[in-house]
């Protein structure tokens, strides 16, 4: 019996053994296949992904997969977890391929590029002549952003359409164009107004006609750089855009308007639209009203007209209302047909800095003036302006700083001198140091012409739209030459010009 139960132990190991051994080989489930969770994948420098490996069958024991990339300076495997979950990293442009081999099955390769990728983009608006349309370019950044293909998009087609960033009115409302990179789904976006028929973008001014016999006959101002004087007779339709004929005024600056009816049965309402946005509703837009409701109102009416510190730069218009004054309501838009009235728009440019006004007595003038030199050139001709002062706006001398132009002078007279002043740092005067650039002639002598002199532009002279002024004077009156050049300055005639530096 001891010896039975002796062999009987002798046995228990083997079967254990034998028993555990079969376990592992039914629990044990070799790979027979992978693949990579991804395709062509698109990297940053430095930016990290991660790859994932799915293996069948889905119960394989085996996660032996390793990695390998064909090319480490463009990308690189990071880690690798038991093969099945990997990370890659970009480490210079260009194409790699990864490859995942298993213990047992046919390897898997990805494709990996490379790039610079967008980090964001900008709308820079390129302006067209023709008002249905607009183009916006985009700005990358980097500027060196590997892939530079855009989506585009209009909020409402039926506002207006985008091709390629050429963005053209439909019909009136608002619509948000939107650009969306190809590469990182990075956007911008700009809100476009349409308006009129026919339509263009942004927005118009409301269209006005009228019926009767009335007119503001005279339309003048005072104190701006450059000022009104209309007389026009009564426009057809009761109403006209005197389209250039402007007032040039500065923010938190003044002008004096003076209106002369045609009839005292009449009054005149004023609006300027400062803010810009095309209509005359605002706070503070309804500048003057002359004469009363229902009552006779003599003439001629005058107001100083104050602009707003905030009023916004550019060209606006101001609206001029005469109408019957027992029939005109102050207080309604100046919009579609007003009966017993006439209107008569005009420009407001409002600019940065306002030029000092100057006038003149006597037979003294700048018959002609010429530039060369620049890359585009003034050639003027003309008589005597009346009070002795012109601005001078058809043509404009333009240039870069630190080029140099010649100018030439042709006086009216031999008994004259001829001064020029450029206001070269914009500041609006002709006081600073070197902004007397040319002195033609001498004083308390005759001085026969022409004369002509080139000039150099300083190296920091300011970017943009200055004036040029030009006097020319009696040579005994301008003995010295005298160090303001506004106001009346006798016995003389002054002519501005625009000088763009580039």
């Amino acid at each position: 019996m001891k010896g039975k139960i002796k062999k009987l132990f002798l046995v228990l190991p083997i079967l254990v053994g034998l028993i555990l051994s079969c376990e592992e080989d039914e629990l044990s489930v070799p790979i027979e296949g992978i693949q990579i969770n991804g395709s062509d994948i698109q990297l940053g420098i430095g930016e990290v992904h991660t790859l994932t490996v799915s293996k069948s069958p889905e119960n394989a024991t085996d996660d032996g997969v390793t990695w390998s990339s064909s090319d480490e300076n463009v990308a690189q495997i990071q880690f690798n977890e038991s093969g099945l979950v990997a990370g890659v990293m970009g480490m210079g442009l260009g194409e790699a391929i990864l490859t995942a081999k298993p213990d047992n099955g046919a390897e898997q390769t990805v494709a990996i590029n490379v790039i610079t990728k967008v980090e964001s983009i900008e709308f820079v608006e390129e302006m067209m002549a023709d008002p249905a349309q607009t183009q916006y370019n985009v700005v990358f950044t980097p500027a060196d952003a590997s892939i530079q293909d855009l989506e585009w998009s209009s909020s409402d087609s039926g506002v207006a359409s985008v091709v390629d960033g050429l963005i053209t009115a439909i019909a009136p409302g608002v619509t948000t164009i939107t650009a969306t990179t190809v590469e990182g789904g990075k956007t911008a976006s700009v809100e476009i107004n349409v308006s009129g028929n026919p339509a263009i973008l942004g927005f118009q001014y409301c269209s006005v006609s009228g019926t009767g016999s009335y007119n503001p006959d005279t339309v003048q101002t005072s104190g701006g750089g450059q000022n009104l004087n209309n007389t026009d007779t009564q426009p057809s339709g009761n109403y006209n855009y005197y389209e250039g004929e402007k007032v040039q005024v500065a923010p938190g600056g003044s002008f004096d308007l003076s209106v002369v009816q045609s009839n005292n049965w009449s009054m005149t309402v004023v609006w300027v639209d400062w803010n810009g946005d095309k209509d005359f509703v605002d706070d503070g837009e309804q500048v003057a009203v002359f004469g009363l409701q229902a009552q006779l109102n003599d003439g001629p009416f005058n107001a100083t007209i104050n602009v707003p510190a905030d009023a916004s730069p550019g060209l606006v218009r101001m609206r001029v209302l005469t109408g019957d004054a027992w029939t005109t309501e102050p207080s309604a838009a100046p919009c579609g047909e007003v009966a017993n009235s006439t209107t008569k728009d005009f420009d407001v440019e409002i600019v940065g800095v306002l030029y000092c006004q100057a006038s003149g007595t006597g037979a003294y003038n700048a018959d002609s003036l010429t530039t060369t030199g620049g890359d585009t050139n003034i050639n003027y001709s003309g008589g005597q302006p009346s009070g002795n002062y012109e601005f001078f706006t058809d043509e404009h001398l333009s240039l870069n700083a630190g080029a140099s132009f010649t100018l030439e002078v042709v006086q009216s007279n031999n008994w004259s001198r001829t001064m020029v002043w450029v206001d070269w740092n914009g500041d609006g005067d002709f006081e600073d140091d070197g902004e007397q650039v040319l002195v033609f002639g001498l004083g308390s002598q005759l001085n026969d012409g022409p004369f002509n002199s080139t000039i150099d532009v300083p190296a920091d002279a300011v970017q943009g739209t200055i004036r040029m002024r030009v006097v020319t004077g009696d040579a005994w009156s301008y003995d010295p030459i005298p160090d303001n050049v506004c106001g009346e300055l006798a016995n003389s005639t002054t002519k501005d010009f625009n000088v763009e530096i580039l």
